[in-house]
């Protein structure tokens, strides 16, 4: 083989071998692609579970039992009485203010009789 034909072969491989590395390149770029595609796609699922836990433990917290009920009531108005703030005891009874608020109002109406 003379110089020529060597100096040819050898610019054929690396020409196929420049050709193999945009490949490889090409290949994974579509993988991290789609990956992120995956993850992007999972994160939104996880956002829609984490809404329906919500919704749902929301909906299970407003169905209470009267006596539920009774036992909240008789613990905000010792919470009020004992000089507590309505919004620490929003925050520890896990009440609305505007029911507090109500609770109160038909306790000091009671009282008043």
């Amino acid at each position: 083989m003379t110089a020529n034909e060597l100096q040819v072969t050898f610019s054929l491989f690396s020409f196929v071998g420049v050709i193999g590395i945009l490949f490889y390149i090409t290949l994974n770029q579509e993988k991290v692609d789609n990956q992120a595609e995956m993850v992007e796609t999972l994160e939104d699922k996880v956002d829609s579970l984490q809404n329906y836990v919500y919704e749902l433990e929301e909906r299970l917290n407003s169905i209470k039992t009267p006596t539920q009920d009774d036992q909240i009531k008789k613990q905000i108005i010792e919470m009020y009485e004992d000089g507590k703030e309505v919004l620490l005891i929003e925050n520890t009874v896990n009440v609305p203010r505007a029911k507090i608020e109500m609770v109160l109002k038909f306790h000091k109406l009671q009282v008043e009789r």
